[in-house]
């Protein structure tokens, strides 16, 4: 079952932030863990590297950060995180 605030979110998918000076876009809202996944836009610098399991590395790829959706006070609000950026503009 997903919350309202989890269904709010999946009309954002795909759409880009500004968040802590970096923009970012929103790829995936993980209902189970609670949180948003977003992927960051290159500006023109190779995507950093991939490891396997042994360490080495492997492939290129966009970084990626995860961020709470609700606020650990109150599971019926939006995070602080999530607060900031959507504050942040997209």
């Amino acid at each position: 079952m997903t919350s309202p605030l989890h269904r709010n979110l999946r009309k954002l998918v795909g759409r880009r932030y500004r968040y802590l000076s970096d923009d970012w876009v929103l790829i995936d809202i993980l209902g189970d863990e609670d949180c948003v996944v977003l992927q960051r836009l290159s500006g023109g610098e190779p995507d950093p590297l991939q490891t396997d399991q042994y360490g080495l590395a492997r492939r290129r790829v966009p970084e990626t950060l995860t961020l709470p959706i609700s606020s650990a006070d109150d599971p019926d609000t939006y995070s602080e995180e999530l607060l900031l950026l959507f504050s942040e503009g997209g």
